[in-house]
């Protein structure tokens, strides 16, 4: 009973830092990826006019 305990504390020990690590590197990325489509769209001027559109 014990060694399976020791097991799931060592498990636990790298499994969270490593899914931490994910989750940043995902939010990073994603960051990364919005503010480049953010600059790559802006200031671009539409060809027809949008007005009532999402109505």
């Amino acid at each position: 009973m014990t060694k399976v305990i020791d097991h799931e504390r060592r498990t636990r020990r790298w499994i969270v830092p490593l899914l931490v690590g994910l989750l940043l590197s995902y939010i990073g990325f994603k960051s990364l990826h919005i503010a480049v489509a953010v600059e790559a769209y802006r200031n671009q001027p539409l060809s027809v006019d949008t007005t009532g559109a999402a109505k």
